[in-house]
């Protein structure tokens, strides 16, 4: 089974985001590559799996479960992470864990709650940016605390 997910969204791209087509998503509307990842917190509910579109984010300590786990279909990268003056009011005394950038390197086609040309990792990118994760990924990210999370079941495309 696999699932599509939309995480959190605390945050947004920071300004020290850069991208790999910038020139190709002003001009021609293509999905952003993003080459360094800067995630600027404005609120956060406490999941540990968070998005800001396209990218994701998980706290330190699910990327240790991920990388016990021998899941297959992604990599991780470092992230800059700065919190705006509403968090610093919100949360005046909240000490953020540490991040790591998660990058799905699967991939799948999802349209209308169906899936096709699947490429089988346990972890997956959609061509509209979704997170799509196998029943085994799922259960290792619901051991930690992402229930913020909309989790929608996809059927095979007939």
């Amino acid at each position: 089974m696999l699932f599509m997910l939309e995480p959190e969204v605390a945050g947004e791209l920071g300004e020290e985001t850069s991208y790999q087509n910038f020139n190709n998503v002003r001009l021609k509307g293509e999905t952003p590559i993003v080459n360094k990842l800067h995630y600027h917190f404005n609120g956060w509910l406490g999941d540990e799996l968070l998005e800001a579109t396209p990218c994701f984010i998980v706290t330190e300590e699910l990327a240790i479960s991920i990388k016990k786990s021998n899941l297959s279909g992604y990599r991780f990268e470092d992230v800059l992470i700065t919190v705006s003056d509403e968090f610093k009011e919100m949360y005046v005394n909240r000490e953020l864990p540490q991040f790591k950038r998660f990058v799905p390197t699967g991939t799948i086609y999802v349209e209308d709650g169906t899936y096709k040309e699947w490429s089988g990792e346990d972890i997956c990118i959609s061509q509209k940016s979704y997170l799509v994760v196998s029943d085994k990924a799922l259960a290792v990210l619901q051991a930690h605390k992402i229930t913020s999370c909309d989790i929608t079941e996809l059927n095979l495309a007939r």
